[in-house]
């Protein structure tokens, strides 16, 4: 049986991917704050925060070999640029980009490598292609997209593909913390007036570590109902 390690897996997208993953017959490897409202045979709750990689270094020790790394765990909030407090910046960088680049080399050098196979996925954000009101959840999105296609050029030799997923707006609870107003642009900015489904993305993610083939390795995948259209 494959073995996947998800980031973030109680909620939203996490959840319909870590729930995609066990339709498929995998073991799933979750690591949240939140404990799963969802149970499964092959399910495994890691309770650890992505502010502290201490705590996710520990569980990786316990965990072992693995077949995918999906990198979904994230934070946001609707602050502007000169509300943000040294500590909100921190957070978030350290959650979105930061300790998910740390856990994307450590993966890949001390399991995928020594395994000559792996897959990374990374949960990045339309905010991370466009000027983004959450500036630093923007920065921060953009860092993952460059810092996977970084990864992925420096392990290519080492059958280790690795892969982003670009989200425009998807229907989740996160969704509910920005304005209606704005919601009602968002979705106004659409092809067909609709958010993406979390459903969507967790196909998406499991045909990448299933599916994909190898010369896609460093390409960031957009699902935003065509915002970014171009």
């Amino acid at each position: 049986m494959k073995k996947v390690l998800i980031t973030g897996g109680s909620q939203g997208i996490g959840q319909a991917i870590a729930q995609k993953f066990l339709n498929e017959n995998y073991e799933v490897h979750n690591i949240s704050r939140h404990t799963p409202q969802y149970s499964h045979l092959h399910l495994h709750h890691w309770q650890a925060d992505m502010v502290h990689y201490d705590q996710i270094e520990k569980v990786i020790q316990q965990i072992g070999q693995f077949d995918v790394l999906i990198n979904n765990a994230g934070y946001m909030n609707t602050l502007t640029a000169a509300s943000y407090s040294w500590e909100e910046m921190q957070k978030i960088m350290h959650v979105n980009l930061i300790h998910t680049m740390q856990l994307s080399i450590d993966v890949a050098e001390n399991i995928f490598k020594k395994q000559k196979s792996g897959r990374i996925i990374s949960m990045a954000s339309i905010a991370g292609q466009i000027g983004h009101p959450d500036i630093w959840y923007g920065i921060s999105k953009a860092g993952v997209i460059n810092g996977m296609r970084s990864l992925a050029r420096s392990h290519a030799q080492h059958n280790i593909q690795i892969f982003s997923l670009a989200p425009g707006p998807v229907e989740t609870q996160m969704m509910q913390k920005i304005p209606i107003e704005r919601q009602k642009r968002l979705k106004e900015a659409t092809l067909n007036q609709q958010f993406c489904q979390t459903q969507e993305i967790a196909e998406t993610a499991f045909w990448l570590a299933q599916a994909a083939p190898n010369c896609l390795s460093g390409e960031v995948f957009d699902l935003n109902n065509g915002v970014n259209c171009r």
